[in-house]
């Protein structure tokens, strides 16, 4: 479609009253046929959300955009929105009020390639006033540019391929003659059905929230029959392990259900999306059960209560399942490099079979935790202040392996200090710490005398690789302090209900950790882009500012007999 001046569009709002009663809703005004579908019911609150924020005014008081607002630019953009509202004798918030109060709508009919925009006024005598203000900017463009036509004695205009006509409160745009014909006779003649006579459609609109911002759905069976994305849709062979984790189980669903939903909710407190799609845990085969487990019913764990909690990630794969399955799921490649792995693991855990002995002897239920370190009164202390992490799993039997872990990982800083020690760098020390219920496995890099009381020390001095076991608890962490705090924490965090996978960070946690290495940011910034200390300095500031307006961010994969759910949230500081 040809791009045509905003001007000349807003002379679309000429048209007629309609004479039949029922309005038909957006939705039957597009074919059955349309596969893709957006609606977004009240755009006006959609900008509400936006610009009376209560973040606006902490924005707007940055120096970049108190920079960005004062260019010529930007000077002139306010002095064209001026001569806009004085023209239309209303401001702009308010003539986006009058022309979208019930709503915009997009669809796609691949049928004849067409486009429908369906946008609804709040009354038609609103909208024949706004059109006559509008009608004087088609003034100002070329006279031949725009083409009138009727249907039906209504004025209908074109622009290159672009139809408009309004009818009632309705304003209509078009790539196609006969789905604007056919949106107009569905008004006119009060018979519409349209999408809403598709099954899927039908299925799909039960699901709507009634809250969403903007909604949408997506016809995935046409697609799929169609040969359309054939590398989301495939069943052969995976090339990519790390793919295969994410969004195997995923992609399994994707092969058989037969549409999908997107919403988003804009509000002050949280931006929301969700897309979700109908699911059934027979559709997921054999092979890829280590994903939502037996069932489908696999879920997330919860996760141990630590202070300063960064990032965490609470998720259901049983890793054992995946290495034993791997001939049915990777490619030849794939295949023989597992195989070559796997017999050097099986030799360094003393020929215990890895995929079945190893893996097989922890639980599906896995969680990464991070966490700002406190460096008060630990020295060395390292220039650059890294967070400190966990690996959080479950033994299935913790007197045996308990042994075979402290066992390995006593083998493994071994092998570790002999590579420290060609390469020159610190050795590893050992330690055995009993606790009540609970036992670590310690280490720690010793410090050259010139370092020992070092405030800028290497970074290698963030970690101190340590096992932890309490119970049937196994942790791997990057610190002794950390596995410490987590063998003996009492108090769990739960997840969303019916998560299979849960990601969560927080922005509260994150600009301290930033700040913790404000100095090593500015450093960079200035070696990197040429900045004066000055400059980086309110680079960095901007950062760490716009950071510190986000409280939390999640992303939850859910599944339940009936709906796989992928959902997104950031919740704001207000």
């Amino acid at each position: 479609m040809r791009s045509m001046p905003l001007l000349l569009c807003l002379t679309v709002f000429l048209g007629a009253s309609c004479t039949a009663d029922e309005n038909p809703t957006a939705s039957q005004l597009m074919p059955e046929s349309t596969v893709f579908y957006v609606e977004v019911p009240d755009p006006s609150g959609l900008i509400s959300a936006i610009f009376d924020h209560p973040l606006r005014q902490k924005i707007e008081s940055l120096e970049p955009w108190k920079q960005a607002t004062s260019t010529p630019e930007y000077a002139q953009f306010n002095t064209g929105l001026v001569f806009v509202e004085g023209v239309l004798g209303m401001k702009w918030r308010e003539a986006v009020k009058t022309a979208t109060g019930r709503g915009i709508a997009f669809g796609f009919d691949p049928a004849n390639e067409a486009v429908l925009v369906a946008i609804q006024g709040d009354d038609a005598d609103a909208m024949q006033t706004l059109h006559d203000k509008a009608l004087q900017f088609s003034q100002l463009g070329p006279a031949d540019q725009l083409k009138k036509g009727t249907y039906r004695d209504l004025p209908v205009y074109q622009a290159g391929e672009a139809r408009f006509a309004l009818v009632r409160n309705w304003l209509l745009l078009t790539n196609h003659p006969d789905t604007g014909k056919a949106a107009i006779d569905k008004l006119l003649d009060g018979n519409a059905s349209g999408l809403d006579q598709n099954e899927f459609f039908q299925q799909a609109r039960a699901t709507q929230s009634r809250d969403a911002t903007a909604w949408a759905f997506l016809n995935l069976k046409f697609i799929r029959d169609a040969g359309g994305a054939p590398e989301l849709f495939r069943q052969q062979p995976s090339d990519n392990p790390g793919a295969e984790l994410i969004a195997g189980g995923i992609q399994s669903v994707l092969q058989k259900t037969p549409w999908l939903t997107a919403s988003i909710r804009v509000g002050h407190e949280a931006l929301e999306a969700k897309v979700s799609l109908p699911h059934d845990a027979s559709w997921v085969p054999e092979q890829r059960e280590f994903y939502f487990g037996p069932d489908g019913a696999g879920r997330a764990p919860s996760i141990p209560a630590v202070k300063s909690p960064l990032f965490s990630l609470s998720t259901y794969r049983n890793f054992s399942e995946m290495w034993l399955r791997a001939p049915d799921l990777f490619t030849e490649g794939v295949n023989d490099g597992m195989a070559e792995a796997d017999a050097n693991l099986t030799t360094f855990f003393s020929g215990r079979d890895f995929g079945e002995d190893i893996l097989g002897a922890l639980t599906p239920e896995v969680s990464f935790i991070a966490a700002r370190q406190d460096f008060t009164d630990i020295l060395p202390t390292p220039a650059i202040k890294l967070p400190h992490f966990a690996l959080v799993m479950q033994l299935r039997n913790p007197e045996r392996m308990t042994r075979e872990m402290r066992r390995t990982f006593q083998s493994l800083i071994g092998f570790f200090n002999v590579v420290g020690a060609m390469e020159g760098n610190p050795q590893l020390e050992m330690d055995i710490v009993k606790l009540d219920d609970a036992e670590l496995i310690t280490t720690a890099y010793i410090p050259e005398e010139d370092d020992a009381e070092s405030k800028t020390a290497d970074l290698i001095y963030n970690f101190s690789p340590t096992v932890g076991f309490s119970g049937s608890r196994f942790v791997i962490a990057s610190t002794d302090r950390f596995a410490r705090e987590i063998v003996e924490s009492k108090e769990e965090v739960a997840v969303t209900a019916g998560s299979n996978t849960e990601l969560r960070l927080r922005g509260g946690v994150l600009k301290h950790v930033l700040q913790d290495n404000q100095e090593q940011l500015i450093a960079q910034n200035m070696l990197e882009d040429g900045n004066t200390r000055e400059e980086a300095e309110g680079v960095i500031s901007l950062v760490l500012e716009a950071v510190g307006y986000i409280k939390d961010t999640s992303l939850t994969l859910t599944a339940n007999e009936k709906e796989l759910a992928l959902g997104f949230k950031i919740s704001l500081e207000q």
